[in-house]
């Protein structure tokens, strides 16, 4: 039988999020303590919707003798942009978790780009997932995150 203080602890990973920017933080053996792993930044997350050229909607012919034409949706172009940010964010978590990096997940991200990042999270990352909080921490310092993080994530040890 293994010592508990002998035995390697991987740490929980931490995305604080919202849909232009967010940072990946470590928390080793549930210390308070967050370190940093990584940053990421999508400009045209901010951006106006005309800014990124969104798609015209309209009537499309189905071609010669195929029928009527039919209507395509508007497809909007900042949400394509928050849809590929989330992916790009989850697919980081979720090659964490596939490389066992981490065992666990915590994700604090703006409402809704909380639930586009959990739609993409994979099947293994989202059991890892222990918590899943609706919030923007993204502005704060470290001391504060760390301070928010905490009070989060204590119920759950």
């Amino acid at each position: 039988m293994k010592d508990r203080k002998h035995a390697e602890f991987k740490p929980t990973w931490i995305l604080l999020a919202n849909a232009s920017k967010a940072a990946c933080l470590a928390s080793v053996d549930g210390k308070t303590h967050l370190q940093p792993l990584a940053e990421f930044d999508d400009p045209l997350g901010r951006a106006k919707g005309r800014e990124l050229g969104d798609d015209r909607s309209g009537y499309e012919s189905m071609g010669p003798g195929r029928g009527s034409a039919s209507y395509t949706p508007r497809t909007d172009a900042k949400t394509k942009e928050h849809d590929s940010f989330a992916r790009q964010l989850a697919n980081h978590l979720n090659d964490a978790i596939a490389a066992h990096r981490c065992d666990a997940l915590a994700i604090f991200a703006s409402n809704p780009f909380l639930g586009e990042i959990k739609s993409h999270l994979s099947e293994q990352s989202m059991k890892a997932l222990r918590a899943a909080i609706a919030t923007d921490l993204t502005s704060f310092d470290a001391r504060e995150i760390e301070r928010r993080v905490d009070h989060a994530l204590r119920p759950l040890s």
